[in-house]
């Protein structure tokens, strides 16, 4: 707030310099069109405008070479696969939209040595076309997405059916190593899709997570050695003894679904019998 001198608090006529101050002041604390303004709260009666971007084109395949966002609401209109756009320079309470109706999935990149959700340093994350995202600043170099993904969801429940737009991607474990020669020594599997590179001896083996029903599970053996594959404690595979283990043969891969809360059970596309009647794979 200006300080203004008044002849009613002064009890005297104001002075040339009083005056030309009072002026001065005034002029200091207006507003001008173009300068940043901080206040409180702040009450509109009508409309509030933002600065739009409404036909931003994604750029390059690098955050160096992506195309930068200057407003807060941003409508990327044209990208090739792979393409993108990158974030202004975080700053707690700074808010940036962003809608992708290009096409393609785009990837979108913090500033450079920034992150988003937590994640590695100028790391990106992908919007499906169709798709937007909103981002909050919450310290300098840090975005956080608002209630879209991320690693802010821990899990997700669709009660009714669900549309895919873009690709699909789980969770995988590209190298894991066997150990020991029963259920409590064995590797723990942790993602979806769990690659099996290296088995020490066909008596080590791989533990699944604790069941529970349409939990979903790929086992790759991509070496050329036997494993023993283990439900979690008091779990089972295929009904069988609790924590029993099947074999993993080498070259096979295995792929499980929860039936239940102990129980899984292998997809088979080809069921194997011997000539008793009996299953083989």
């Amino acid at each position: 707030m200006s300080t203004i001198t008044l002849r009613a608090s002064k009890g005297s006529p104001l002075t040339n310099t009083e005056v030309d101050t009072n002026f001065s002041n005034l002029n200091n604390d207006k507003y001008e069109s173009g300068n940043n303004v901080s206040v409180g709260t702040l009450t509109a009666s009508g409309n509030v405008t933002f600065g739009i971007a409404a036909t931003v084109s994604a750029a390059g395949s690098t955050q160096g070479t992506a195309t930068a966002l200057t407003k807060t609401y941003n409508i990327v209109s044209t990208a090739s696969a792979n393409q993108g756009v990158v974030l202004p320079s975080a700053a707690a309470g700074l808010v940036i939209n962003l809608y992708n109706v290009s096409g393609n999935t785009i990837k979108v990149y913090p500033a450079s040595t920034e992150t988003i959700d937590g994640g590695s340093a100028n790391a990106p994350i992908e919007v499906v076309t169709a798709n937007g995202a909103e981002l909050v600043g919450v310290s300098t170099g840090g975005w956080r997405q608002v209630g879209s993904g991320g690693s802010n969801i821990a899990s997700l429940t669709v009660n009714d059916s669900a549309e895919l737009l873009g690709s699909l991607k789980y969770g995988v474990t590209a190298s894991v190593s066997t150990a020991g020669s029963a259920q409590g020594d064995a590797t723990a599997l942790t993602e979806t899709i769990n690659v099996i590179g290296t088995v020490g001896g066909s008596a080590q083996g791989v533990v699944l997570p604790t069941a529970a029903a349409g939990l979903h599970v790929v086992v790759a053996n991509i070496t050329t050695t036997d494993c023993k594959l283990y439900p979690a404690s008091s779990d089972t595979i295929e009904s069988g003894s609790a924590n029993a283990a099947v074999t993993l043969p080498a070259k096979t891969t295995i792929t499980l679904t929860c039936q239940d809360a102990t129980n899984w059970v292998k997809h088979r596309g080809l069921a194997v019998y011997n000539s008793s009647g009996s299953l083989l794979n």
